[in-house]
Parts: C-alpha cells; sequence; structure tokens
C-alpha cells in the first residue's frame, strides 16, 4: 500500500530541512472575505456578454471552493458562465450552468477552476485592482427578473 502526501503536508513535514513548522502564510489560513453581489437577469442578455461583478484587491487569493451563484429562480432554456478576470477569464469559475436554477457552487466546474492552487490574482493593467467578471458562455431563453447572487470569498494577501 502506498502512501503520498499533500502539498500541505510536505510544507509541515518534520523531515524537511527547514525546521519551520507553518506553511507559507496564505496556502493554509488567513481571514477570508466575502462579497454578495446581485444581478437580475435582464431576459436580453447573449452569449460573450460580460457582467462586471466586483473590484478585488491587489494580490488577493481568490477561495472559489468557497464561492457560489444562488439563482432565485429558473434561469431559462440555457445559462452556463465563467467567472474570473482579465488576466484568467474562468479563474473562479468554468463553464458553470446556472439554468436550472437554485445554488450552484464554483467548485463543481469541470475542469476545476485554476484558481483552486490559492494563487494571488494579477491585478488589471494600470490598476492595483482587477475587475471581477461574469462571461456568459450561452444565454438563451433568459427568464427576466431572475436574480443571480454571486457569492465571492477570497482571502487577502500579506
Amino acid at each position: 500500500m502506498a502512501t503520498f502526501n499533500t502539498a500541505q503536508y510536505a510544507l509541515q513535514s518534520e523531515t524537511r530541512a527547514n525546521p519551520g513548522r507553518l506553511a507559507p502564510k496564505n496556502v493554509a489560513s488567513g481571514d477570508v472575505e466575502f462579497a454578495v453581489i446581485p444581478y437580475t437577469l435582464l431576459g436580453t442578455e447573449a452569449a460573450a456578454d460580460v457582467l462586471n461583478l466586483c473590484l478585488l484587491p491587489n494580490d488577493c487569493i481568490p477561495m472559489p471552493m468557497l464561492s457560489k451563484v444562488v439563482c432565485s429562480g429558473d434561469t431559462g432554456s440555457a445559462l452556463t458562465v465563467d467567472v474570473g478576470t482579465a488576466a484568467d477569464l474562468d479563474g473562479f469559475a468554468d463553464g458553470l450552468v446556472l439554468e436550472n436554477g437554485g445554488q450552484v457552487e464554483f467548485g463543481t466546474s469541470n475542469p476545476m477552476p485554476a484558481w483552486m492552487a490559492q494563487t494571488p490574482i494579477v491585478p488589471d493593467t494600470g490598476s492595483g485592482n482587477a475587475v471581477l467578471k461574469a462571461t456568459l458562455v450561452t444565454a438563451t431563453g433568459l427568464t427576466a427578473g431572475v436574480i443571480l447572487r454571486f457569492v465571492i470569498a477570497w482571502k487577502r494577501g500579506r
């Protein structure tokens, strides 16, 4: 039977050359912040449209495993979104299917979001922050008035 180590365990292992027992800051701990961002569907949105959600602070570390979208009802025939920044348009969520309403967690997309690796975001050019945006990959027969609540989690760099 084989034993496999996670990256976290390898950083804390007593056998490593550096006797420090803690992983690098921001990898395993930190205060998590949340933003709840409502967007009401107009029913006229189309594929490739972009929803600017919020500004993320410089060097924050996205937490897609704690992020989700809560839909107030059935969004329509087809609605799929990518969530990310200019540097990585689907870093938070890649191909998130929202067409059935309810709650959809970011970590359920396939492939998994790039930022599951807990990497600080790259700020937008000319700014210290990054605009978080949702890009509509598919959008057909959308139901006007349905509220999409984007719950975004991150922790600040130190």
